[in-house]
């Protein structure tokens, strides 16, 4: 059906007015109301031919011309090799960052093991002269109960000795009693003696 030029031109008018206003996407309906009258059987067609231009005009915008599109591969090709590079410094940076971090703990972990060397050597020293200490130790307890054992056996043997002493002494005192009581004695009879001579020669 042949649609005369001016009602598509009012179409298209009213179309493009609804765009205008900031409906991108106007329906058959609403251009209609707003031509106030009309067809749809008009309109439709005429639509249809306006949203293919529509979309033409839509791919044409975004086509970019080959100089800028040109530009842009440069710079982007350039923005590339720039991030690679920052990216390859800064991997490499890291890389350096996280041997230094590797390094330090392996010193570290080999300080610590050292120390943990020596303080097992320590230990076993330690261990050692305790082994050494208890067995001087125990050698000193029994030189002690040996001494103790013997100084009892002295202790006994002494007081032994004091009670023989003591009892000779008994005895001496006893005979030093009796031979003066025997001297006394004699010196008496000595005395007896003397006078019975005298009697005697008499």
């Amino acid at each position: 059906m042949k649609i005369k030029p001016e009602i598509k031109e009012r179409i298209v008018e009213a179309a493009n007015a609804l765009v205008a206003e900031g409906n991108e996407n106007p329906t058959n309906e609403q251009v209609r109301e707003r031509m106030g009258s009309g067809s749809l059987s008009h309109i439709s067609p005429v639509m249809r031919e306006w949203r293919e231009s529509q979309k033409a005009r839509v791919v044409a915008a975004l086509e970019i011309p080959s100089e800028l599109k040109k530009a842009i591969e440069t710079s982007l090709s350039q923005v590339w090799t720039a991030a690679s590079k920052l990216a390859s410094a800064t991997v490499e940076k890291i890389q350096q960052e996280a041997q230094a971090n590797i390094d330090a703990a392996a010193h570290e972990r080999d300080e610590a093991l050292n120390e943990i060397s020596r303080l097992e050597t320590r230990i076993a020293d330690l261990l050692t002269l305790e082994h050494e200490q208890g067995e001087e130790i125990q050698k000193l307890k029994s030189d002690l109960d040996a001494a103790q054992g013997e100084n009892a056996r002295f202790q006994t043997e002494l007081a032994a000795l004091s009670a023989r002493v003591d009892e000779r002494n008994e005895q001496i005192k006893g005979l030093k009693e009796e031979l003066k009581e025997a001297r006394d004695d004699n010196k008496s009879l000595q005395a007896e003696l003397v006078e019975i001579a005298k009697e005697s020669k008499k």
